[in-house]
């Protein structure tokens, strides 16, 4: 059994309220950069934009793996974006 095998135990919905929380924390520390006015504050759009995407997993839409690929990206994309904000404002 691959590791993690046992949350195949654990229902559906506890998934989505998890991803749903998980968004909500995207958007918290959204308003958290906005207000303090950080550059990379957009940047973090693409993490909650992440999370209806798993969402879609578990609600039968997507695959697992449309789902993990499209997440990564985002995130990879988040990531350079970020990098690249804190690059410029030391220039």
């Amino acid at each position: 059994m691959p590791i993690g095998g046992f949350l195949d135990s654990f229902p559906t919905a506890l998934f989505i309220g998890a991803h749903i929380v998980f968004l909500l924390v995207g958007l918290w520390a959204f308003k958290q950069a906005r207000d303090a006015k950080q550059g990379y504050a957009p940047a973090l759009w693409l993490y909650i934009a992440s999370q209806p995407v798993f969402i879609g997993f578990f609600a039968g839409i997507i695959t697992l793996k449309m789902a993990v690929l499209t997440e990564q990206t985002l995130l990879v994309i988040m990531m350079v974006w970020i990098a690249a904000k804190a690059r410029s404002a030391k220039a």
